[in-house]
């Protein structure tokens, strides 16, 4: 599945739909932001910050009005995810993927890219594990 949407927190539908039928899916996050905030975490509460923190249930998604469909949905797991180009993180972002890192989450920054181009070898390789 392919998603290319304006607003980041259309992924939240999208992915997790997917995750309810392929609870396996692999996730290639290719963006500026991480988007893996909270309410806890994020400096301006928009959820459009949100939608990789919600789906891997960093928070009890039936605490926030209007996501409260996403509980008992399967979580999105760290060692599903691959971001690639990450270089706008809040404080919060930051903390949050170097733990999700420890888990096996692949974390790319726009510095990787720089260097080493697109990292698609190092993603490829992530995403079989």
């Amino acid at each position: 599945v392919l998603t290319i949407g304006g607003d980041h927190s259309i992924a939240l539908g999208s992915l997790a739909g997917v995750l309810s039928v392929q609870p396996n899916l692999g996730v290639i996050w290719v963006d500026a932001h991480a988007d893996i905030n909270t309410p806890e975490t994020s400096n301006s509460g928009n959820m459009h910050g949100m939608p990789l923190g919600l789906l891997m249930q960093l928070v009890d998604p039936a605490t926030l009005p209007g996501c409260e469909w996403l509980k008992g949905r399967p979580p999105l797991r760290p060692e599903q995810v691959a971001y690639v180009g990450l270089r706008d993180l809040d404080d919060g972002e930051r903390v949050v993927l170097r733990d999700m890192q420890s888990k096996g989450m692949f974390v790319s920054t726009m510095q990787d890219v720089d260097k080493r181009g697109m990292v698609v070898a190092e993603v490829r390789s992530h995403s079989t594990r």
